[in-house]
């Protein structure tokens, strides 16, 4: 992996060079020793103008396409894509998935895109309708109509013709059977094909018991689906059981780099759009709205301290330890909640499931809680040789991090439960909870020993 990101960072820096000195011929020598994969690399890791002279310099419709087709973010091909003439977009968006090809026409401005859509190909351009009228995190959004399948009453040897001839255009992975009126049927393997008398109908070595998902299915739970049962490629149904397109694995692969980095930037209170912008402004509008929540946060957290300010004005040792008990509750609450959360969107465990969670959770909490109440009654001990102040510590350690571990647990459920996204319990809210949480308990075990006990702390 480090040799693979060091011979890209070569090749971006040397292509860089040759732009730069407008050598171009010696950047087509480049490209046209590179799998188009590492082309995409390459031009995701340039300025935007350096990305179009590099695409500019592929004379090849196909490897620019393939190319076009690599790249992660379909804004920046769409980018690129503007500024070619519309009967060269016309010829990219032609050779590659239709699905893909939908995500970059999307994206590009709506002069462009009506100037594009003259030039297409009609049969293209019916294609890339039907997928439109989708919503584009279904299943209908992310299938290729592009699909082959067989009738079921079509003999082993016209089938395997079929086949042979569509294979030249069509990338194959399973056969799909279907009948007249486009219902899909079942599946047929190719060792199937191979081994049957040519006479043999379809529909009689037909596995009917097939794995399909409806064209309104989300996208996340069509890569549950995929990973469950360790398909190549998924049929897609219309709302009759008509075979309409399919799901191959890279597009799943797409999907779940795409919902993954969804959840990450979630759970920290921010959106992926953050990277595409170039105006401070718009980022402050992604991130301040879960900031100004840590913000009230941490003035309740103020509250809390001036409400027990008696009891700081008398304990003053008691401020030295308030740093402790807010960082490892905000953390233990923050490792709990982001294994949970990923738990819950990788389909680990489902409604029955969830009361595994909590149970492994609890016993989680009880063991930290201990541990830590430990390692904390010692420290407190030692540096400040005061076995009532450490007896303080300990109890608050142990109750703040137990509290933290189960509202770090519980919450993203709970959100399950009443069907809301999990990941939107962002670590800057259950940090500044378990902040006021951490604070009010030390604080108040801190006056009810000095209160009934007449204890120096």
């Amino acid at each position: 992996m480090a040799k693979e990101h060091s011979s890209t960072k070569v090749l971006v820096q040397t292509i860089r060079k040759f732009i730069r000195k407008d050598a171009i011929d010696n950047v087509c020598n480049i490209v046209k020793k590179l799998h188009p994969a590492d082309i995409a690399k390459i031009a995701q890791n340039l300025a935007p103008d350096e990305r179009v002279v590099l695409i500019k310099s592929i004379s090849d419709i196909k490897l620019r396409a393939e190319t076009i087709e690599y790249l992660d973010d379909y804004s920046v091909a769409a980018d690129i894509l503007s500024n070619f003439s519309p009967q060269e977009i016309a010829k990219v968006l032609e050779s590659i998935s239709v699905d893909k090809a939908v995500d970059i026409f999307d994206e590009l401005d709506e002069e462009v895109a009506e100037e594009v859509q003259s030039h297409l190909d009609s049969k293209v351009k019916e294609e890339m309708m039907t997928l439109a009228k989708y919503a584009e995190d279904t299943a209908g959004g992310i299938m290729n109509p592009d699909f082959f399948a067989i009738d079921k009453d079509m003999t082993v040897e016209e089938a395997i013709e079929a086949i042979r001839r569509a294979s030249k255009e069509k990338r194959i992975i399973y056969v799909y059977v279907i009948n007249k009126h486009r219902h899909l049927i079942g599946v047929v393997t190719l060792r199937a094909l191979i081994t049957a008398d040519k006479n043999e109908k379809i529909e009689s070595i037909t596995n009917t018991n097939v794995i399909s998902v409806r064209t309104d299915m989300d996208q996340e739970e069509v890569a549950k689906i995929v990973e469950k049962y360790d398909l190549l490629s998924i049929p897609v149904t219309d709302n009759k059981n008509r075979l309409v397109g399919v799901i191959n694995v890279d597009d799943i692969i797409d999907v779940i780099r795409e919902e993954t980095t969804e959840d990450i930037y979630k759970l920290v209170g921010t959106s992926e759009d953050e990277m595409e912008e170039v105006s401070v402004l718009s980022i402050i509008k992604y991130r301040a709205p879960w900031l100004i929540m840590s913000l009230i946060g941490e003035s309740i957290s103020g509250s809390v301290l001036k409400f027990f300010d008696g009891t700081l004005k008398s304990a003053i040792s008691l401020s030295f330890f308030m740093p402790l008990i807010m960082a490892l509750g905000g953390n233990t609450g923050q490792q709990s909640q982001t294994i949970v959360v990923r738990a819950l969107a990788i389909g680990k465990f489902d409604e029955s499931g969830i009361w595994i969670i909590i149970k492994k959770q609890i016993k989680t909490a009880l063991s930290i809680g201990a541990l830590f109440s430990f390692l904390g009654f010692a420290m407190a001990f030692v540096f400040q040789h005061n076995v009532h102040l450490a007896v303080v510590v300990a109890l608050s350690l142990f109750l703040s991090m137990f509290l933290s571990t189960m509202i770090g647990a519980m919450l993203p459920v709970g959100l399950k439960k009443i069907n809301v996204d999990p990941a939107v319990a962002a670590s800057p809210f259950i940090s500044a909870l378990n902040d006021i949480m951490g604070l009010f308990i030390y604080l108040l075990i801190a006056t009810l020993m000095i209160k009934y006990t007449g204890v120096r702390l």
